[in-house]
């Protein structure tokens, strides 16, 4: 299995909620550049699954005109303070080859450190609109291998 993981792209600094701060400028040109570069890579996929947050979804949307014949499934436990292990379930459950995930950190640096290290000690960052292409025999911490990386 190969587990995409993509962070939103650079955010306004504040509103009214967290959830629905919005993209900036830069953040907009960040994810046109990851879905180039992604792009390159001739990814298939078989689920995008995404936070409800507006970045996130903002994010999304610029990755999905790669993928025309799937939905974006929205999942409340993708958001910023998401359970890394209950996420690791979630993948297994998605019983598919291809999958990617749209989030936030610390949720992202920390899934990509369990399932890389098996800790989240090893405090792995996932950058803004940073994305990683992780394969996975079998969905278990410390189980995953980076296949590679890509910055905006």
């Amino acid at each position: 299995m190969l587990v995409y993981l993509l962070r939103h792209a650079a955010a306004q600094g504040s509103a009214a909620t967290d959830a629905v701060r919005d993209l900036t400028i830069e953040g907009l040109a960040q994810a046109r550049s990851i879905t180039e570069q992604f792009k390159q890579h001739s990814p298939a996929m078989d689920k995008v699954l995404c936070s409800p947050y507006n970045r996130a979804q903002q994010t999304a949307s610029a990755v999905m005109g790669l993928f025309p014949d799937i939905v974006l499934s929205t999942d409340d436990r993708l958001e910023p303070g998401g359970d890394v292990i209950a996420a690791l379930d979630v993948i297994e459950g998605c019983d598919v080859q291809n999958l990617l995930i749209v989030s936030h950190n610390p949720f992202l640096s920390n899934l990509l450190s369990v399932m890389v290290d098996g800790t989240m000690e090893s405090h792995r960052v996932v950058a803004n609109a940073a994305l990683y292409c992780v394969s996975m025999d079998v969905v278990a911490p410390g189980c995953g291998e980076i296949v590679y990386s890509l910055e905006p």
